[in-house]
């Protein structure tokens, strides 16, 4: 005899509904402020579709603000900023974007890359 498991499409469509809600209804607070000489002092609730924190250095210059982690990547800020030589760091918690930069500069960047594409390939 075979076992009938009673589904319910009413709990289904609840617990849908309640995660849509929890998850959209947070959303990431960053720094924000652009083209600061010194660590920023303000900050903003980023758009839902933003769920990254972006610190960049460039030169004397801070730019602090939202971001989306799947651009977080030497490519794409350089495409967005229109930059060459910078640092930068991306974080998902809120106002992780305050303190300052020494985690990853481009260069060091494409060499680890390069690196560790290599060592792949052997």
């Amino acid at each position: 005899r075979r076992a009938r498991i009673k589904f319910c499409w009413k709990c289904l469509l609840l617990s849908v509904l309640l995660e849509k809600a929890v998850f959209k209804s947070y959303t990431l607070r960053c720094y924000h402020c652009e083209n600061s000489p010194s660590l920023c002092k303000t900050n903003s609730t980023c758009l839902p579709t933003e769920d990254t924190c972006l610190q960049m250095k460039f030169g004397k210059l801070r730019t602090f603000s939202c971001w989306k982690a799947s651009q977080c990547s030497v490519n794409d800020i350089a495409e967005s900023f229109q930059l060459d030589n910078f640092e930068f760091f991306c974080c998902q918690h809120d106002l992780c974007n305050e303190s300052t930069i020494t985690r990853v500069n481009k260069a060091a960047f494409s060499i680890a890359s390069v690196m560790t594409m290599l060592w792949m390939l052997l």
